[in-house]
């Protein structure tokens, strides 16, 4: 079976410097870079790849999960929600909701990725054991970009967990497949979908703009560099074997390649 819609929700952007987004390029020039996730329909299921930024993290960091998150009072004046709606808005505008998401898949756990994700309670979360683990102890820069407030309930009894060591084939059929790209975080991983239009890779932030995943300038701020080109090199070749679209998450001009809902790629 194959994949019958594929839609793009945005959840708001978040400028930043280019020099952060692209290693080292055009500094002093501001990225616009989108914070979607994407909602896959499948015979079988419901699937949320990412759940973009939370608005009530964006709203007052401080109060934001059991601890707060302060230190992003620095960073949220560049974050605009209105640009997009949250996931379960999105989810309600097509229908849909938060109960109907059968598996949650995690490209990591950063807040413009994980945000909302206790919006989703009755989903199977899909994560890498090793980001998983990082998340709750990072280290370095890595350390501003995890809040307690998206992923606390990870640790909680009831919340269903696939901790994944490898390539996960959500529902055994090839259709969909998250596939480890570490580099960016230890634990980032990126999905292959296949469309009834052809296969699409969905890279995350394996790189965070086309310039980035064509010239191997990764984000400045990558758990590892040397992780990060070892994956985008994995990932063009997986691309060319397939012949797959590849969609980078934070690029603009990609995120455009893409239809605004209701509309959906088939």
């Amino acid at each position: 079976m194959t994949v019958t819609r594929l839609y793009r929700l945005n959840t708001a952007i978040w400028t930043l410097d280019s020099s952060a987004a692209t290693q080292l390029q055009n500094p002093g020039t501001p990225y616009p870079g989108w914070c979607p996730c994407y909602l896959l329909e499948h015979p079988d299921g419901l699937v949320l790849f990412d759940t973009g930024v939370s608005h009530e993290m964006a709203a007052d960091p401080s109060a934001y999960g059991p601890n707060g998150a302060p230190h992003m009072e620095a960073f949220v004046d560049s974050l605009d929600c209105t640009a997009g709606k949250s996931p379960v808005d999105h989810l309600d505008a097509l229908g849909y909701e938060p109960s109907d998401v059968d598996f949650v898949v995690c490209s990591h756990l950063h807040t413009d990725h994980a945000g909302n994700l206790d919006a989703f309670p009755d989903a199977t979360v899909v994560v890498q054991k090793a980001e998983l683990r990082y998340a709750f102890w990072p280290d370095g820069p890595q350390r501003l970009f995890y809040l307690e407030g998206d992923f606390h309930h990870l640790r909680q009894l009831g919340t269903d967990v696939v901790a994944t060591t490898g390539e996960y084939d959500v529902f055994g059929d090839g259709s969909i497949v998250a596939v480890p790209t570490p580099g960016h975080t230890p634990g980032h991983q990126s999905l292959v979908v296949d469309l009834e239009s052809g296969p699409i890779i969905l890279a995350a932030d394996a790189a965070n703009s086309r310039a980035g995943y064509e010239n191997e300038q990764v984000a400045s701020f990558v758990w590892s560099l040397e992780a990060s080109v070892d994956s985008l090199t994995d990932l063009r070749t997986r691309a060319r074997h397939l012949d797959a679209d590849v969609i980078i998450h934070h690029d603009p001009d990609d995120q455009r390649r893409l239809p605004d809902p209701p509309d959906a790629l088939e």
